[in-house]
């Protein structure tokens, strides 16, 4: 008997479940992505409220990062980018930000925390990945 199994990596539909949690890939922290409205769909101003953690419910002060979204591996938007400092890591002093984006169609995306430093210390960059799908 010949058994063949497919794994995926899932597209998150949000909505029952509305804030998205992961370690960085080097694991020096937790980030949390809470969106406004909880349903994403396309043409709807959305706010992504992004929570860096150091344990759980202790939220990390000063962290330097960057906010990517990507549609089928190109880069739609770059929070760096739209501050007009591309390139340049943003830093949230209270570990807490809230960052606006509208998507302009429908589809699977990728919403991706870069940090590149803690409490003023550059770290060799870590990211966090989260796929999500925009109605």
């Amino acid at each position: 008997m010949l058994s063949i199994v497919f794994i995926s990596y899932p597209l998150i539909a949000l909505g029952q479940n509305s804030t998205l949690t992961k370690a960085t890939s080097g694991g020096s922290l937790k980030v949390q992505i809470e969106p406004t409205p909880k349903v994403l769909k396309a043409n709807t101003p959305t706010k992504f409220k992004i929570t860096f953690d150091k344990t759980p419910g202790s939220v990390q002060p000063h962290v330097d990062y960057d906010f990517l979204i990507t549609n089928n591996g190109k880069n739609v938007f770059s929070a760096s980018s739209s501050t007009g400092q591309t390139g340049t890591p943003l830093h949230t002093a209270e570990g807490i930000v809230t960052i606006p984006y509208e998507f302009k169609t429908p589809g699977g995306y990728t919403l991706t925390v870069k940090v590149y430093g803690i409490l003023f210390n550059p770290i060799k960059p870590e990211s966090a990945d989260f796929p999500i799908k925009v109605t």
